[in-house]
């Protein structure tokens, strides 16, 4: 507690409270900025007594709980948050809500491209959970939590060039749909892998669909319309929209030998156990692009191949939008300088690697997509 003289006949008294640096000026003497500074006291100790059960009890532990039950659990990317929250309370679940500020969030943001070693990209998903988390904390929850503002508000986070365009060149392709087939047996025997073969079937829609590592996992059997040669995408996009997108024979094949699981209707059910199906997703396909000598690539990027290629085989830029389900044409623009005119430029690459792909049509003024499997 202090009282600052700011100006002639102008205070500032300041005080710590629940947690938090607070002030008020007073326009006066000296003597009266001192009796508001006692009267702030006075109030502070007396909240704090009434709220003592209040302090005391809720937990950022209690608060990660209670936002699990009523929005986690619920979310498409369940299986990762779950292992973000879990994060945040393995670093701050022992802190009363009301005591957490923007320095505490600022130390745990900073700690996962530090300590943990995340990527940028990751470290700023793991932010967004935090700062809805302390949004509910601060809004609805407030009364129960004590918390007035969002404490992630005060944090500056890193946000990466989402113009990054990383694609495959052929030979990566090539390299990559090699390891794939070396992954999906067990070491040493002809048996299958099933975890690996459904990761391979999952990297194979991925790339010849464009379609999100989400919306993958969360294809069900009723969306392969074999007969249409379409793929029914039936996320949960902000306007609950749907749309299609293309199939090759030899991608139904693909999904056609997938061994289903009793009593799933997905076709890649989440797993049990420790690890989340996400993250044997990935730690499964970081083995892949190792082996395939790949770097600086993550599993989004194969959405980007597949826009990519798309483009320098003279896609249009509206049908692509369509089947990214984009919904607005700039996120796609990003794309355009890779159409016909590029195609000179890639020459005998973009030719052969199209090559390799068959195509067939969908609908009137579609581009095929190609064939990978």
């Amino acid at each position: 507690m202090s009282v600052l003289k700011k100006e002639k006949g102008v205070y500032e008294v300041r005080w710590r409270e629940g947690g938090r640096h607070k002030s008020a000026k007073v326009h006066g003497s000296d003597e009266l900025a001192k009796k508001v500074e006692r009267k702030k006291l006075s109030l502070r100790d007396e909240n704090r007594h009434l709220d003592v059960r209040k302090e005391v009890n809720y937990s950022m532990s209690d608060l990660i709980d209670r936002y699990w039950l009523h929005y986690g659990s619920k979310k498409a990317s369940a299986d990762r948050e779950k292992s973000i929250v879990e994060g945040i309370r393995a670093e701050l679940g022992r802190m009363f809500v009301r005591e957490v500020d923007g320095v505490d969030v600022q130390r745990w943001y900073e700690n996962l491209t530090g300590k943990r070693g995340l990527a940028e990209n990751t470290a700023v998903r793991h932010f967004n959970v935090m700062h809805h988390l302390m949004k509910k904390a601060s809004t609805i929850w407030s009364k129960e939590t004590g918390l007035e503002r969002n404490p992630a508000d005060m944090v500056e986070v890193r946000r990466p060039d989402d113009s990054r365009e990383r694609f495959l060149s052929k030979e990566e392709l090539e390299r990559l749909k090699v390891a794939l087939d070396e992954k999906m047996f067990r070491k040493g025997t002809k048996d299958l892998n099933q975890t690996n073969l459904r990761m391979r079937l999952i990297v194979l829609i991925a790339v010849s669909t464009g379609m999100r590592s989400s919306e993958v996992h969360r294809l069900r059997w009723s969306d392969v319309l074999y007969r249409e040669e379409l793929i029914a995408v039936r996320a949960k996009l902000k306007k609950g929209k749907e749309r299609y997108v293309p199939m090759t024979s030899e991608l139904a094949e693909e999904i056609r030998r997938c061994p289903a699981v009793i009593g799933e209707d997905r076709i890649f059910p989440p797993t049990r156990g420790d690890k989340s199906g996400r993250q044997r997703l990935e730690g499964s396909f970081e083995d892949v692009l190792t082996r395939a000598r790949i770097r600086n690539f993550w599993f989004h990027d194969l959405r980007h191949t597949f826009a990519s290629w798309y483009m320098m085989n003279g896609g249009d830029l509206y049908e692509l939008a369509k089947l990214l389900g984009h919904s607005n044409i700039k996120m796609t623009e990003r794309y355009a300088k890779l159409g016909r005119a590029h195609i000179t430029k890639t020459g005998t690459t973009a030719k052969v690697l199209w090559s390799m792909m068959e195509s067939k049509p969908v609908e009137q003024g579609a581009v095929q997509v190609g064939k990978f499997a």
